[in-house]
């Protein structure tokens, strides 16, 4: 087994990039944990904040409520930015009553969004619902939370393309104040236009054994699928792990290639990623080289690298193991829109979290299409695209001796 070397970032690092020599291809975007913000007060307001990928018309927006008690009606509404605050007046906005722990989407009349400029999309009561007096109470027994989750990333989710502004705001009745919390939310236009982050759902990926070592046909494996957009001569692999319990064995990485005609995995390269002593017991971002390997070269298709170990065993803990290590991932629940193609890589025939619970038996592999890994690798940058010009085909020159044809 070849030698291996390992270093631990921080996210902060990892998401600042490397040098223009550099480029990464991985999931990035990290949530721990499912938090929420209650509007139980006519005084209470919530803003999702966030920059315009792309020019699109507008035509509604989807809101994910965590828990809903006898609620009343809310209004969302798109409000341009002013110094990083909602303007206070609404381009377009809707009212609806929300369900507990489920997306809703909010038809909204079409305004213009401009690639690059930041909006807000902002929740609070509806007292009138387009009425001349009040309608429905709101207050500790008559209201809904609206989920963000906890580690702000400042990224695109799609693509990982930077997103410095951002945010999720709370109005206490006096002033907004930016909570440092991730905006799960989503923005459609017309025709196949939308952006957002479909990931309300934090998770974890449990990797072990069978309890036996010696018995693998029972493992349970994690991974990414990841699908290459050039040819990548990857020179590490980078990892969001860490380690449950005590466990043995050190955890393996395997760089499978996946022949989809028939979905089989095709073993090509396997190493140590991790020995016990190593792996950090709270969630870290490892980059880990090939080694005297230096390099893996990865053609513009679809690979699996995935993780093994033979320590511990499944258990019902929360964890889903014991002794074992943990992968952390994103996902969303279902019932959101176009979801697969708001996550990372943007589809669900490009990048995907996949898992096996037989071994890795090579025709067994599952795809969760929804869900993404923090798996990624780090290598040269792609060259970039180039579009040669088509040479003209030359008019054939008539023959001496053609004949001509007569009506």
């Amino acid at each position: 087994m070849p030698p291996f070397k390992i270093f631990f970032i921080t996210a902060a690092l990892l998401l600042a990039g490397f040098t223009p020599a550099q480029a990464d291809f991985g999931n990035w975007f990290v949530a721990n944990q499912r938090l929420s913000t209650t509007l139980d007060s006519a005084d209470k307001k919530i803003s999702y904040r966030f920059t315009c990928q792309e020019d699109m018309n507008l035509s509604a927006a989807a809101i994910y409520c965590s828990e809903a008690k006898n609620p009343p009606a809310y209004r969302v509404s798109l409000q341009d930015d002013e110094k990083g605050l909602p303007s206070g007046t609404p381009l377009s906005s809707s009212s609806y009553v929300p369900l507990a722990q489920s997306w809703s989407t909010i038809p909204l009349e079409s305004r213009p969004l401009m690639q690059g400029k930041v909006y807000h999309l902002v929740l609070e009561h509806d007292a009138y619902r387009g009425g001349e007096h009040s309608v429905g109470l709101i207050g500790k027994f008559n209201y809904a939370s609206f989920l963000s989750t906890d580690f702000l990333n400042h990224l695109h989710p799609n693509d990982g393309s930077s997103d410095p502004n951002s945010n999720v705001l709370f109005w206490d009745g006096r002033q907004w104040k930016e909570t440092n919390q991730e905006p799960v939310y989503a923005v459609y236009g017309d025709g196949s236009r939308f952006q957002g982050n479909p990931y309300d759902l934090p998770g974890t990926r449990p990797i072990c054994g069978s309890g036996d070592p010696s018995q693998k046909s029972t493992q349970i494996l994690q991974g990414e699928s990841l699908h290459f957009h050039c040819g990548f001569a990857a020179t590490s692999l980078v990892l969001r792990v860490r380690k449950q319990g005590n466990p043995k064995a050190p955890l393996n990485y395997l760089i499978l290639k996946h022949n989809f005609h028939v979905h089989q995995t095709i073993p090509i390269y396997q190493a140590v990623a991790l020995t016990p002593s190593q792996a950090p017991a709270n969630f870290q971002w490892v980059t880990i080289g090939f080694g005297d390997k230096g390099k893996s070269n990865f053609s513009p298709e679809c690979w699996f690298l995935v993780l093994q170990t033979d320590s511990g065993k499944a258990s019902k803990n929360s964890a889903g193991c014991e002794d074992c290590y943990l992968l952390s991932d994103v996902s969303n629940s279902g019932g959101l829109a176009n979801a697969s193609n708001l996550t990372f890589d943007g589809g669900a025939h490009l990048s995907r979290a996949v898992l096996s619970t037989d071994g890795g038996d090579p025709y067994h592999w599952i795809d969760q299409f929804e869900c993404d890994a923090n798996v990624g690798a780090i290598g040269p940058a792609c060259p970039p695209a180039t579009s040669a010009e088509p040479q003209p085909l030359p008019t054939p020159a008539p023959l001496s001796d053609e004949g001509i044809l007569q009506p």
